[in-house]
């Protein structure tokens, strides 16, 4: 994992990894719709049982979706569903805060 480059998807399967997943989407100033989706695939597969870490890409997450649907032109609206529908079911969004976003 040296640099700034990593395999997020291979990463997430070894517990240890955890702290440099976080380091690394916490480092990205502004990402686009596909680390977006990454990072909420990358939730979806950690453990919660490492609640910090686990909890830390959740608020990332947040964060960045705010920013992303604040800016006015979130992207392709097929990925902004997927990502907004996934962090519902993953406890990282609530439903009624983002529904209109799904339809």
């Amino acid at each position: 994992m040296a640099g700034n480059r990593m395999d997020v998807r291979k990463a997430v399967k070894h517990r240890e990894n955890y702290d440099s997943i976080v380091t690394y989407f916490k480092t990205l100033k502004t990402p686009g719709m596909d680390q977006m989706v990454l990072l909420i695939d990358t939730i979806e597969q950690m453990s919660p049982e490492i609640y910090e870490h686990y909890r830390a890409l959740q608020d990332i997450f947040r964060m960045r979706l705010k920013e992303m649907l604040a800016g006015g032109n979130p992207g392709p609206q097929e990925q902004l569903a997927y990502m907004i529908q996934k962090g519902c079911s993953t406890g990282t969004l609530l439903r009624e805060k983002y529904e209109r976003y799904l339809d």
